[in-house]
């Protein structure tokens, strides 16, 4: 959109807009096209100009695009035309809008025009099915948002807070290409807690007890304890997604921690005969276990997948 300094109209004229370059040539019909039609106004007395045509002033009667608007006589009907064929692109063709249409030895202002209350209220009616005097949302071109004219938003950077929102959220997912829509992509979306996902069976069904782990072969590694309730440790790497861990006498207790010192002040016990589980973790740092058993010369065995 042009970056105009002031886009508003007064009360009683509009406000000047720089003199904007055609970025094509004229037509015989009135048309020129610009970088941007915002703020162009039907009604209001332009100037163009060129590098080698004759100056002059004409009215806008029709925008009809956000680059493109026609220009007519300004004494003539809103459905009379000027030939500008003669404002080129090549030759710097200009339009613009000042405060006071001075342009070519005039002097009165840029006045908006005229329009009958009754007229105003014809025009802001919006006919059946709609029925109302216009209340609902257009854009600047007077065009009323809907599918094919979405309403544009845009959220800046930084925190926004939504709070509760009681709404009917619509979320369109295809699971083929091309449906509904050519040039669709397939959605591909999972139910499940990251161990343990639901399944579409060859008959359509749900499996329910089928698992998939998102990991690697099972690693096992064996740790060798002499000294009882002495702190021992083990790192586990950051690829790691899940352990278990056991003592295996069975007649022999262990304590877990995850701080150094900790098995002694807040450790979690291991019954006998138990196995330690942790799942699903994400480790972007690696994991230090501490354990201490409570005999003598015991084994610790610990599975963990990566």
């Amino acid at each position: 959109m042009a970056n105009f300094k002031d886009t508003r109209v007064s009360e009683k004229r509009f406000y000047a807009i720089p003199a904007q370059a055609l970025t094509t040539d004229g037509t015989t019909d009135g048309t020129l096209t610009i970088e941007n039609t915002y703020c162009w106004k039907v009604g209001q007395i332009v100037n163009v100009v060129s590098a080698t045509s004759t100056p002059r002033r004409l009215k806008i009667k029709a925008v009809l695009s956000e680059t493109t608007f026609k220009v007519g006589p300004i004494d003539k009907p809103i459905y009379k035309f000027s030939d500008v064929s003669d404002l080129l692109f090549a030759d710097t063709a200009m339009v613009e809008l000042t405060d006071e249409a001075s342009f070519n030895g005039g002097s009165a202002a840029n006045r908006r025009p005229v329009i009958d209350l009754n007229e105003i209220q014809r025009q802001i009616y919006e006919e059946e099915p709609t029925v109302a005097m216009r209340t609902h949302s257009v854009d600047w071109l007077g065009r009323s948002y809907g599918k094919e004219n979405p309403l544009p938003v845009q959220l800046s950077d930084g925190d926004i807070n939504i709070g509760t929102v009681n709404a009917e959220l619509e979320v369109q997912l295809s699971h083929q290409d091309n449906v509904p829509d050519a040039g669709d992509i397939a959605d591909s979306v999972q139910i499940g807690d990251g161990s343990e996902i639901l399944l579409i069976n060859p008959d359509g069904s749900i499996n329910v007890e089928a698992k998939i782990i998102n990991v690697k072969t099972p690693k096992t590694i064996k740790i060798n304890t002499t000294t009882v309730n002495t702190e021992q440790s083990y790192i586990f790497t950051a690829a790691t997604k899940r352990f278990q861990f056991r003592v295996q006498d069975n007649a022999a207790k262990a304590i877990i921690a995850y701080g150094a010192g900790e098995t002694i002040t807040n450790g979690w016990d291991i019954s006998r005969g138990t196995i330690y589980e942790e799942k699903d973790l994400d480790l972007s740092t690696g994991v230090t276990i501490y354990f201490q058993v409570n005999k003598a010369n015991q084994v610790i065995q610990i599975v963990y997948w990566e």
